[in-house]
């Protein structure tokens, strides 16, 4: 004879259907609420201890796979209050399993349709996860705060993150999930032992591979405190903070967290004025030069790579090409309208750097060549590299906009999905013809220290291993072309 399930268990009997949805829909709210209720929590401690959560992060001596079981251990943890809270609820309050999922979709959905409506409405600058636009959806995944401050160093694509940071939603529930499914295996003897031998198992493997990711010896060519001081244009940032990463042995995020570059003129400054060993730049403007003159310091450039110097319109622009004359033309301000150019008849708002940056300076003597350039528009003035290219994106009229820029902070450390890059002449800009040498305006990237360096130097040490082909290698990924 059969025997009655137990109601203290998950296999209950078939419920009728409003008593299937009345049940439902009371677990539903009461796990929202007690959602709700842990991020007001969080916010309530993240007030209170500051930063104290992201330098958990923050471990020079971590390797990347160290810092990387560090990350996989903070999402288990943040599961311990979802998976007690599923354990407690499948104990206390027993109903099938398709009510207790059910019960968890509306957490599931609010978080998606923020995601959602934030996915949708965010565009240029803004789109990017992690600005001002996201703050409501990572409120509502305020737990998964630090993981997203660790693991956007890795995924580096803009679009990759934002869906990573969709499945934070589902976490929470997929972990009171869990602790439902934990509440039916310890119902049984066998299924506590599969448990604890399989929680015992995974620790012990965490802590074995943390261990030896901590522990296993680095032979690096620096120290943090024997590393020179470097600085360097904004486009070689990325470039630096490989260096830092892979010649002291430190993980990603502290490399790109402590690597800072203060632009092409004030880099020449500082090692001018002996506050930088070394500098990742282009070549000096005149006033540079003067400068390093009238300090009684003579400059060592040393090519290492080239780059592209590029031009970029929005995307909605029908205009695809220009040539170096049009260009010229334009920035002389004898060309003004786009229908000149194959465009609409809309009026070219022309954007410019500042005076002495890498890439005004290249503007001026490479592309210009001696040509006055016209007045830089009022209509919105771009702050750095980057202000410009996100001009360019945000620009109510950005249809119509130009900007410059490199191409390797435009394609990967600044790039916009609202901006395309124009080919000069026919050529594109992109890696095989900066190699080959096609396109028009190759910019060449200098490692440049002061003459007299020490052959002995941390700064002539490294200059050395640029030019070795394990340096070399280093520069192609930091987005060169080794020269």
């Amino acid at each position: 004879m059969n025997q009655p399930n137990s109601n203290n268990e998950l296999n209950l009997p078939r419920q009728t259907g409003s008593k299937w949805m009345g049940a439902a829909a009371q677990r539903s709210m009461l796990f929202f609420v007690s959602y709700v209720l842990f991020e007001v929590l969080l916010i309530a401690i993240a007030i209170s201890i500051g930063g104290a959560i992201d330098r958990i992060f923050d471990i020079r001596a971590l390797s990347d796979f160290g810092l990387i079981m560090l990350m996989l251990l903070y999402l288990v943890i943040t599961a311990f209050p979802f998976v007690a809270y599923g354990f407690l609820a499948a104990k206390r309050f027993p109903a099938s399993i398709q009510v207790h999922i059910v019960s968890l979709l509306p957490v599931i959905i609010v978080g998606s349709y923020i995601w959602y409506a934030t996915f949708t409405s965010a565009v240029g600058a803004k789109s990017d996860f992690g600005g001002i636009t996201w703050l409501p959806y990572q409120i509502f995944v305020l737990w998964a705060y630090p993981f997203f401050e660790s693991i956007k160093h890795y995924i580096t694509d803009s679009s990759d993150m934002k869906i990573t940071a969709l499945l934070a939603s589902f976490w929470p529930s997929l972990s009171v999930l869990a602790g439902i499914f934990v509440r039916k295996a310890i119902a049984s003897n066998r299924g506590t032992r599969i448990f604890k031998t399989a929680a015992i198992t995974a620790a012990s493997l965490w802590l074995v591979m943390f261990t030896l990711s901590s522990l296993w010896p680095k032979h690096t060519m620096f120290t943090a405190e024997t590393y020179p001081q470097i600085d360097g244009a904004t486009a070689a940032i990325p470039f630096g903070k490989i260096l830092m990463q892979e010649l002291t042995g430190t993980n990603k995020p502290w490399a790109e967290q402590h690597v800072y570059f203060n632009t092409t003129h004030a880099a020449y400054e500082h090692l001018i004025a002996k506050k930088a060993d070394l500098i990742f730049v282009a070549g000096p403007s005149d006033e540079e030069l003067k400068l390093a003159e009238a300090s009684g310091v003579k400059l060592k450039l040393t090519p290492i790579g080239k780059d592209a110097f590029i031009f970029l319109v929005h995307t909605d622009n029908e205009v695809s090409n220009l040539s170096i004359r049009q260009i010229q033309d334009i920035y002389a301000g004898k060309i003004t309208s786009w229908s000149d150019v194959g465009g609409k008849n809309e009026r070219i708002i022309a954007f410019q750097r500042e005076k002495n940056s890498g890439s005004q300076t290249y503007m001026e003597q490479k592309v210009m060549k001696g040509l006055q350039l016209a007045e830089p528009p009022k209509e919105k003035k771009s702050s750095g590299m980057g202000g410009l290219i996100d001009a360019v994106a945000d620009y109510k009229n950005g249809s119509y906009s130009l900007g410059y820029s490199f191409y390797y902070f435009a394609n990967e450390m600044h790039k916009r999905e609202h901006v395309k890059f124009l080919s000069v002449e026919g050529i594109e800009s992109n890696k095989e013809n900066i190699r080959k040498g096609t396109y028009p305006y190759t910019a060449l990237l200098y490692a440049v220290t002061r003459e007299g360096e020490p052959a002995d130097s941390s700064a002539s040490r490294l200059l050395q291993w640029l030019q070795s082909d394990v340096g070399k290698a280093a520069i192609e990924r930091g987005g060169f072309v080794p020269n």
